[in-house]
C-alpha cells in the first residue's frame, strides 16, 4: 500500500494491524489508537498529516515506522533533502492561537453535558453560528471532537486542537472567511419509519446504545455499518436523535429514518 500525508489511519490500520504498535512508538500521543472505541472514532477521520499535527511530530516519522511494515511512500526524496517536509499548518498553533485574546474568547464546556448522557451538539452549533470574526470558541471535552471538525471546518473556519491531559481536550475554533450557518442535517426518506421496517423485515440487525456513554454509541453504530450485509438495514435503538452522526452518515452513503417514541427513546433505521 502506498502512503501520502493524505492517507487516513484507518486506512493503513486495515491494512495491517501491527501499524497500531509502530505509530504508538512515534509518539505517546497516539497510545488512545489501543483502544478500540477510541480508534475507531479517531482512525476513521484522521490522515497522517492530522496525526503528525496531533502528536506534534513530522508526517516523515509515520513514513519511517511504516515502511517496514511493507508500506511504500508515494513520493520518495530524489536528493538529500526531506521529500516531506514538516508542514506548518502541522506543527505550528495558527496565527489566531498566537494572538489570542481572553476577552473575545469563548468558552463552552461540554464536559457535564456528556457525563449526563446528554447531547451538546445543538448547543455547539447555535455557539458556532453565533460566532463573530473577531471571537474564538473554545470547546472543552474529554477528547477531540474528530466529527465536529469535519463539519465546521469546511465551513470557513480554521481549528486547533490542544490536549492538555487524558480527560482535557480543548478546541478552539475562529471564522477565518464569510460563510453560510452551519445546518444540522437533516435526516429524510421517501417512506415512513413502519413501511422501511416492513421492507426490511428479517433483514435487520439490531443495536442496542441506549446504556452507552459518549462517544461509544456513534462508534458502535459505524462499526455495525462496516460489516452490514447488503440488502440489510441497521435498526438502531438510541436515547436521543445523533446529529453528529447524521453528517457521518451521508458520507457514507447511508440513508435513516428516525422514529422518536418518547423521553430518551428513538428508533433509527440505517440503509443504503
Amino acid at each position: 500500500m502506498e502512503l501520502s500525508a493524505t492517507t487516513r489511519i484507518s486506512t493503513i490500520l486495515r491494512e495491517n494491524p501491527a501499524a497500531i504498535e509502530a505509530i504508538v512508538s512515534i509518539n505517546k500521543h497516539f497510545e488512545k489508537l489501543r483502544n478500540p472505541v477510541l480508534r475507531k472514532v479517531l482512525a476513521s477521520r484522521v490522515t497522517i498529516a492530522d496525526a503528525a499535527r496531533i502528536g506534534k511530530c513530522r508526517v516523515e516519522d509515520f513514513y519511517e515506522k511504516l515502511e517496514p511494515l511493507g508500506f511504500s511512500i508515494a513520493s520518495k526524496p530524489t536528493h538529500n533533502k526531506r521529500a516531506i517536509p514538516m508542514e506548518a499548518d502541522v506543527l505550528e498553533k495558527p496565527a489566531f492561537m498566537a494572538n489570542l485574546d481572553q476577552e473575545n474568547t469563548i468558552v463552552l464546556d461540554v464536559r457535564d453535558t456528556i457525563a449526563k448522557g446528554d447531547d451538546p451538539f445543538l448547543q455547539i452549533m447555535d455557539a458556532v453560528n453565533k460566532l463573530s470574526p473577531e471571537q474564538v470558541l473554545c470547546i472543552v471535552n474529554t477528547f477531540e471532537p474528530i466529527p465536529l471538525i469535519a463539519i465546521v471546518r469546511p465551513k470557513g473556519f480554521a481549528y486547533y486542537t490542544e490536549t492538555l491531559g487524558p480527560s482535557l481536550v480543548k478546541t478552539y475554533f475562529k471564522r477565518e472567511s464569510v460563510g453560510k450557518r452551519v445546518e444540522i442535517a437533516e435526516a429524510s426518506t421517501e417512506e415512513s419509519f413502519d413501511e422501511l421496517l416492513a421492507r426490511y423485515s428479517g433483514k435487520l440487525q439490531l443495536i442496542d446504545v441506549r446504556q452507552m456513554e459518549m462517544p461509544q454509541p456513534m462508534v458502535s453504530i459505524l462499526g455495525a455499518l462496516e460489516t452490514l450485509p447488503e440488502g440489510e438495514a441497521l435498526y438502531v435503538q438510541h436515547r436521543k436523535v445523533p446529529q453528529f452522526l447524521l453528517p457521518q452518515l451521508m458520507e457514507r452513503g447511508f440513508k435513516v429514518s428516525i422514529k422518536e417514541v418518547g423521553p430518551n427513546e428513538v428508533y433509527l433505521l440505517i440503509f443504503k
